[in-house]
């Protein structure tokens, strides 16, 4: 039986986070609505509070502050080293990445400030997101993983992402 009170996801993305006076560069990994892990050489005791942001796939950045709650460092390979966080803070970026997975993660959200001003958006003009990118799944025929692959790059000649082969784009 898990000790964890939330479903953890799996993403691996780039994360900065710093203590002491000090910043680093890592990537996280393991991700709920309460905490996180730091994949990282440089790992803090327990205890330690660490300020990090987390740069999410939309292209907003979460601002956390956390508190480590486990490091781990060794030379076993099948080990990741790192510290598992336990989040005191984070911002409403977090919650938004958080509700794609689960709909939860509505606890110690912070206000977030708002993107823009009244003042800074003329009354004519209206905001509109760009068209969202297009996709095709292509199987590869050397070992048979499916590749996301943009319809804008069929013409680039794309390449498997675990043995390099080149996929067939018709």
């Amino acid at each position: 039986m898990s000790k964890r009170k939330h479903a953890r996801f799996i993403r691996r993305l780039e994360t900065e986070f710093s203590a002491d006076g000090k910043d680093y560069r890592a990537i996280s990994s393991d991700f709920s609505c309460d905490g996180l892990f730091i994949r990282t050489n440089h790992a803090f005791p327990p205890g330690t509070v660490l300020s990090i942001r987390v740069h999410l796939p939309d292209g907003e950045t979460a601002v956390l502050k956390g508190r480590v709650r486990r490091a781990l460092k060794t030379t076993v390979v099948s080990l990741k080293n790192g510290m598992g966080v336990e989040l005191l803070e984070k911002n409403l970026s977090y919650t938004n990445f958080m509700l794609g997975f689960t709909g939860e993660c509505t606890e110690n959200v912070e206000p977030a400030e708002p993107k823009f001003r009244p003042v800074d958006i003329p009354q004519a003009v209206e905001e509109t997101a760009p068209p969202a990118p297009d996709f095709m799944i292509i199987g590869c025929p050397a070992c048979g993983v499916k590749n996301k692959v943009r319809t804008e790059r069929l013409s680039q000649g794309p390449k498997c992402g675990k043995c390099g082969e080149i996929l067939p784009t018709t």
